[in-house]
Formats: structure tokens, C-alpha cells, sequence
């Protein structure tokens, strides 16, 4: 099995630009963090620093609240997670994954099982046992596997949430494996949601509607669950931007929207495999100098490439402003990969408004096509 540089005992990143996007599975624990002493002296007791914090009022009904929110979370969705062990041969790797059926059906990452066809799973009461690996959507980096011989009595299916209706702010959990520390639970929030993110895996195709999160993710937690507060599942921990190449946590975790997984995963069950839809074209922001000399909207995405597909043979072309498709206005490229992407499938029709100038706009009908194979 070939697993990406960024997994294994030995983890790497992935250079974009001046990050390093790595996925969230480990390989190993080399070293145990030792613990810290912190000088007495440099903790005041008294002075004004220590009146200050002591006349600082706490709504403690508040942190209580906000802790059983967490440990109501964690008690409801732990069950459902699994850590998965690979072997292969270039060695050992871990992951997360969590129960969708009573059928045995597990998600996780692709990167985590890599070309594996089988993997490990063990479950919270310590029942452990040999999962087969469906298929997997390198694209969107999920991968769905299957317990042979599967005891319905360990089986308990999360509850998918809406990730389209998640927004910024909305406390969340993570519960995964990192670094091998099985079953740990990580709170945070959605501190953004990103229209479209490639991931840096090999795909050429960004992941639409990629949900952002502060909650600590690390090497051990692909492919484990993101929880909102009500402990339904909204995304799929995959992957985190790492500065400094080490694989450490630096508050910027990024995790697969629900939603994409609902319709890859009984895909992938059904069939082995998933279609993406395809539009055939690349797009950017518009440039707000080119709409003012072009009396186009300042608001709007710009056709940039066009590739043989679906936006050619409807007759769109370079330079080929877009304001809206199907009525959803198009601000950015994520926009519409994200429409394209969770809303239509292959033999959909989008209409897409183009602007043409001094206000006017058309129409145009484009067939949605499927994704080429790599």
C-alpha cells in the first residue's frame, strides 16, 4: 500500500506556497511531552494583578454549560468511532473512522487507507476486527470500508447533521485518535467556511464547502468525526495547515462537509465508486479594474480556461462573465464548485447568467457532465 508522504510514523507536509497542508493520520508516538513547571514567583499573589483576577467575575452556570454541552457530545458520538490500523509496506499507519450503518459501513479518509484492502478497526469496548476497503473517492479524500462479519450489538450509527447549515461561530467536537491517544475529544468552533479548498493530496479538484475549525486536530484524527452541539456529525476531519512542516496543530483544521459525504457514500456502497458532476471550466474572481473598463459587475466569477466539456458546447467562452447560477449569485470560484458539487449531479441542467454589458445579461443552459477519470 502506498500511503501519502504526509501520514506514516514519519510525517511530512505538503508545500503550498508557504504552507504545508498535512492530513490528520499518524504513524507513531517517538517521544512522551514531559511535563512543565511553571516558577511560583512568576504568578502573583498579591499587587494589582492579583486583585484584578480575583474581582474578575466568572459565569461559572455558563462554563458549566458549555462543559456538559461538550461531555454530552462526546458521551453520545464516542461509541460510533473507531481507530483504524494499516500495515503496509511502507509501515505502520493510523487514522479514525466512524459507524454510518448497522451494516458494518465505516467512513474515513482515503489518505488513511491508502491502496489497503483491508485494515483493522477496533471499536470503544475493545472488540477489534478486519474491515475491507469498499472503495474510496481520492477527490474528496473519503474512502468507505466494511466489517467483515460485523456484530450489530458494537454497530451504532452516528446521526448526520447539515453542514449547510452550519455557520461561524457554532461550538463543535472532534473525537479521533491523534498521535495514537485513542478516543480524545477536542472542542473549538467553526471559525470559517471555505467556498472550496484543495487539500494538496494529488487531486486537481477542490473539495467544496470545506468547514474550518479551531478545535485541535492532529496526525491520528483523519477521517474521525466533526460533532456539532447536538452530536450529529457535520464533517469529516482531513486535513490541517502546518507552517512548520512538523505535523502539529496550530488551530487550523479542516474537515470534508457532511453533506459531500451523503452523496459519495452510498455511491461508493452501491457502486464502488462515486461521479463527480462536471462544468468543464475554470474560474476566478472578477478583477475590479477589468469589469470597470468592460462596464461588467464588480461582483461576479470570470471564465478563465475552458476545458472540452459541458461550458464549451453550451457556447460559454473565455472572458465570459458569470453572476448567478440556477439564481445563486457567483462571487467566487468556490461558489459555484460548491453548487456544482452538492446541488446537481451528471444530467442536471444549470442555468447560467452571464453578464454582457451596461446591465444586460442571458441565459444559457448548460448540460452538467461528468468528471473525467484521472
Amino acid at each position: 500500500m502506498q500511503l501519502r508522504d504526509r501520514l506514516g510514523w514519519m510525517l511530512s507536509g505538503l508545500l503550498l506556497g508557504m504552507l504545508l497542508m498535512v492530513s490528520c493520520d499518524v504513524v507513531n508516538q517517538a517521544s512522551t511531552a514531559q511535563p512543565s513547571v511553571v516558577d511560583a514567583a512568576a504568578v502573583p499573589s498579591t499587587g494589582p494583578l492579583a486583585t484584578a483576577a480575583a474581582q474578575m467575575p466568572v459565569n461559572q452556570a455558563g462554563v458549566d454549560a458549555y462543559s456538559n454541552v461538550i461531555r454530552a457530545v462526546y458521551n453520545r458520538g464516542n461509541p460510533s468511532v473507531v481507530r483504524i490500523d494499516v500495515q503496509s509496506e511502507q509501515g505502520e499507519s493510523l487514522g479514525t473512522g466512524f459507524v454510518i450503518d448497522k451494516q458494518g459501513h465505516i467512513v474515513t479518509n482515503n489518505h488513511v487507507v491508502g491502496s489497503s484492502r483491508s485494515v483493522l478497526v477496533n471499536f470503544i469496548d475493545g472488540d477489534a476486527g478486519i474491515a475491507d476497503v469498499i472503495g474510496v473517492d481520492s477527490d474528496s479524500d473519503l474512502a468507505v470500508i466494511k466489517m467483515r462479519n460485523p456484530d450489530p450489538a458494537i454497530l451504532i450509527p452516528v446521526e448526520f447533521g447539515d453542514s449547510a447549515a452550519v455557520q461561524v461561530g457554532d461550538v463543535v467536537v472532534a473525537i479521533g485518535n491523534p498521535y495514537g491517544e485513542n478516543r480524545t475529544a477536542t472542542a473549538g468552533i467553526i471559525s470559517a467556511i471555505r467556498g472550496a479548498k484543495n487539500e494538496g493530496g494529488g487531486s486537481t479538484f477542490s473539495i467544496p464547502g470545506v468547514l474550518q475549525t479551531d478545535a485541535a486536530i492532529n496526525p491520528g484524527n483523519s477521517g474521525g468525526p466533526l460533532f456539532n452541539s447536538q452530536g450529529q456529525v457535520i464533517g469529516v476531519n482531513t486535513f490541517i495547515l502546518d507552517p512548520s512542516g512538523r505535523g502539529a496543530n496550530i488551530g487550523l483544521g479542516f474537515a470534508v462537509p457532511i453533506n459531500l459525504v451523503k452523496l459519495v457514500a452510498p455511491a461508493i456502497i452501491r457502486d464502488g465508486s462515486y461521479t463527480h458532476p462536471f462544468f468543464g471550466a475554470a474560474v476566478s474572481s472578477v478583477d475590479s479594474y477589468f469589469a470597470e473598463v468592460n462596464n461588467l459587475p464588480s461582483k461576479g466569477i470570470i471564465i478563465t480556461q475552458l476545458y472540452n466539456g459541458p461550458a464549451a458546447e453550451a457556447g460559454l467562452q473565455v472572458g465570459d462573465v458569470i453572476v448567478s447560477v440556477n439564481g445563486e449569485p457567483m462571487l467566487e470560484a468556490g461558489d459555484l464548485i460548491t453548487l456544482l458539487e452538492l446541488t446537481t449531479q451528471p444530467g442536471d441542467r444549470m442555468t447560467v447568467t452571464v453578464a454582457e454589458g451596461n446591465g444586460r445579461t442571458r441565459d444559457v443552459q448548460v448540460l452538467v457532465g461528468a468528471r473525467p477519470g484521472r
